[in-house]
């Protein structure tokens, strides 16, 4: 008996180290997997699309809509992670996910909607697209972070309007630096 107590009392240490790193493991979890979306690096400061849970039974929305934005993380460096928002020509916003069926096209993996653009700002939106231009630079920031992208569509292109992350995107058309700021106000933005 005076042996199973020593013994008691010699795991104590070990006992509450134990608990001590349990907590801690806890606190890392709740602070990960907050609903803040914004990271710091260094002096850049990240923020990602929303992101909503997306397992292999979601169904997935068909829309005849034409993608107009898309905002979006994408990494492939450790798993293929595709995530983020479309604006449609309609101006409603949906939620994509495609890190599960590893489409490259997030009309494939529209979740649902989240919300929709005014019509004053979808016609300004508009216009600006027709003036937008493809001149943009890039510079290698980070290796293998993923990169979080807005870009805008334009005659079957692409147009790339800002991007952070592995490398730096800069679109130079003081129409990008409009369209940028519209869309700030529904909480697209890097």
């Amino acid at each position: 008996m005076k042996n199973k107590k020593k013994s008691i009392k010699n795991n104590i240490p070990l006992l509450v180290f134990g608990i001590i790193l349990l907590i801690l493991i806890v606190l890392i979890i709740i602070i990960y997997n907050n609903d803040d979306r914004t990271d710091k690096i260094g002096n850049m400061s990240i923020h990602y699309p929303r992101m909503s849970n997306v397992n292999a039974t979601t169904k997935f929305i068909n829309n005849s809509d034409n993608k107009l934005i898309e905002y979006s993380y994408s990494n492939f460096a450790w798993s293929y992670a595709y995530y983020g928002e479309v604006v449609m020509d309609s101006g409603d916003i949906y939620l994509f996910n495609c890190s599960e069926s590893h489409s490259y096209n997030s009309n494939d993996c529209l979740v649902r909607k989240a919300e929709t653009i005014s019509s004053e700002d979808l016609a300004e939106i508009l216009k600006y697209r027709e003036l937008i231009n493809e001149k943009y630079t890039t510079k290698n920031e980070m290796n293998d972070y993923g990169e979080i992208t807005i870009s805008m569509v334009k005659d079957d292109i692409e147009i790339i309007l800002i991007g952070k992350g592995d490398n730096k995107i800069t679109n130079s058309s003081k129409e990008s630096k409009k369209l940028l700021k519209i869309l700030k106000k529904y909480n697209i933005y890097v």
